[in-house]
């Protein structure tokens, strides 16, 4: 019998359809609800109950993430009021709603048509896993990530329910559901590079992950990070995944740490440049399956509808058709006049030996006084990340180097994998 096991508990997806067809007795077609991604079960009886209604408006995200006030009809369920704080309206198709990781301190929630869902999934299964599997498409799928997050929501949950899949969602600490599930099942592994690099050194011995193919995003997948889990997840094939929760997934490498590209552009998805500049480089395009058609922030008035979504990044195409990212769009900041790309710094910070993650920020001291510094996981030191820096301007050197090993990198990571 297929399901969903989530930490201790489990449910029949059979069982869990039917706890949502008596759940949607409770709501009105045409209405909006959040639904409370870290619920547990309760949370996808919940999904199934506002996707059996018509003309209805799901938001996969807490009220209180959305900052709106809900009433609570049922556990992870929530009416959202229609007094104009929700200005989304489903008129002739159902919507989905799903936030960004809400980086810049404020969520924005990416609204797309609910009933292309299905091509959704099996957009995922035909284009992004059979490559991965060889021998059949995977028979269950796992994430240790919170399915809040668009990626496990669009890549576990869509192609779990709807092509009726295992799906095991285990802690980001504790990956033995995961081995357990590998043993006798193609396994379709979801993650960001710091968590699986952090399991790696928490197991007890190297583990055999042949039948299992990791997709890991949201972060730079180093040589010295690949070459980690291949020595402890033995067999496991491991692939670099790109894409924001406005895009979907955009692009796949399933040969990575270059750091050069993130793979070519996924079949089905259409992916061109805007605005290039005479170096090739503009901004990243995207059209497809998961792609959102509008974006609200709680507050303001959504977007007008589009066609297609414009990413996040700058980027250009190599030779071979690989998308080479140039920095992020709102990525360039002024440091005492001069203006610096942290993103560019980062990437060579990168090309240094025996570096596995970095991220490089505008700080400002007690003083008022700004400077770059730069947090680094890896086997360096502080001086010798100081000393690859010395070929950058004198401007786009860090001046406050702060550096991890692998076996220390929890303290210096979020819960969710980011530096």
């Amino acid at each position: 019998m297929t399901g969903v096991r989530w930490g201790g508990d489990f449910a029949a997806w059979d069982d869990l359809l039917t706890a949502g067809r008596d759940l949607a007795a409770q709501v009105r077609p045409g209405g909006a609800y959040a639904i409370d991604p870290t619920a547990g079960l309760p949370a996808l009886a919940a999904l199934f109950a506002v996707a059996t209604v018509p003309d209805t408006v799901l938001l996969w995200a807490s009220p209180r993430t959305l900052g709106v006030t809900g009433r609570e009809i049922a556990p992870a369920l929530h009416a959202l009021p229609d007094d104009g704080s929700v200005p989304l309206a489903a008129q002739e198709r159902p919507l989905w709603g799903v936030c960004t990781s809400g980086s810049s301190g404020a969520p924005k929630v990416a609204v797309g048509p609910a009933d292309e869902w299905e091509q959704i999934a099996l957009h995922a299964e035909a284009a992004m896993y059979a490559d991965a599997f060889p021998a059949g498409p995977p028979e269950a799928l796992a994430t240790c990530l919170p399915l809040g997050f668009s990626a496990a929501f669009f890549m576990c949950v869509l192609p779990a329910l709807y092509l009726k899949r295992d799906l095991v969602v285990h802690p980001p600490h504790d990956w033995s559901p995961l081995y357990d599930l590998a043993r006798d099942r193609r396994v379709l592994a979801l993650g960001v590079p710091a968590l699986a690099a952090a399991a790696c050194l928490s197991a007890p011995a190297a583990t055999d992950l042949g039948s299992v193919a990791l997709f890991l995003g949201g972060g730079h997948l180093s040589a010295p990070r690949v070459e980690l889990i291949r020595r402890h997840f033995t067999g496991a094939a491991v692939s670099n995944l790109y894409g924001t929760a406005e895009t979907g997934a955009i692009a796949l490498d399933h040969d990575p740490g270059h750091n050069r590209h993130v793979g070519r552009p996924i079949p089905g998805k259409s992916v061109w440049l805007t605005g290039t500049d005479e170096r090739g480089i503009g901004t990243v395009a995207v059209a497809g399956p998961g792609c959102c058609r509008r974006t609200w922030r709680p507050g303001s008035p959504p977007s007008a509808p589009a066609d297609h979504v414009t990413g996040t990044d700058y980027g250009r195409f190599d030779a071979d058709g690989n998308l080479c990212l140039e920095g992020r769009l709102d990525g360039a900041e002024k440091l005492a006049g001069v203006l610096v790309r942290p993103r560019e710094i980062e990437r060579h910070v990168l090309a240094l030996d025996g570096v596995s993650d970095v991220r490089v920020t505008v700080e400002t001291a007690p003083t008022g006084l700004e400077f770059l510094a730069a947090t680094v996981v890896g086997s360096v030191d502080a001086d010798t990340v100081r000393a690859h820096c010395a070929a950058l301007p004198e401007q786009h050197r860090p001046s406050r180097i702060s550096c991890a090993s692998e076996q220390e990198a929890a303290t210096v990571y979020s819960a969710h994998g980011k530096l």
